[in-house]
């Protein structure tokens, strides 16, 4: 599994449209297998941000997968009025603002020490 976070700019102003549009979230959709084990989407401002945790696997493959479902599609068309540069089933992960964690700091309490 890869965590990817996708970033990109919204319309200030459009938070409660952008909300509007996640209630139709996918759900069915993902929950058969598109290559997502999960989704985490992001506002606050002026950006909008996917967090997408990709199964095992080829990452473009399964992002590709996810992309192409029509209804992940219909949650975008809902969304690009007020958001910027959302991914589309043809675009190639290179060219996408994408970005993995480099780094994790986690607090841990001090007697879990003696387990890590």
């Amino acid at each position: 599994m890869q965590t990817l976070l996708y970033v990109s700019q919204m319309t200030t102003g459009d938070e409660v449209a952008v909300r509007k549009a996640h209630e139709a979230f996918p759900v069915e959709a993902l929950s058969r297998g598109l290559g997502i084990e999960r989704f985490v989407a992001f506002i606050g401002s002026g950006m909008y941000a996917m967090e997408i945790t990709v199964a095992d696997g080829n990452v473009q493959d399964n992002i590709h997968r996810f992309l192409g479902a029509p209804e992940v599609q219909s949650l975008f068309d809902a969304l690009r009025p007020h958001v910027d540069d959302l991914p589309q089933p043809s675009d190639q992960t290179a060219d996408m603002p994408l970005a993995t964690a480099m780094l994790l700091w986690q607090s841990t309490p001090e007697k879990d020490l003696t387990s890590v």
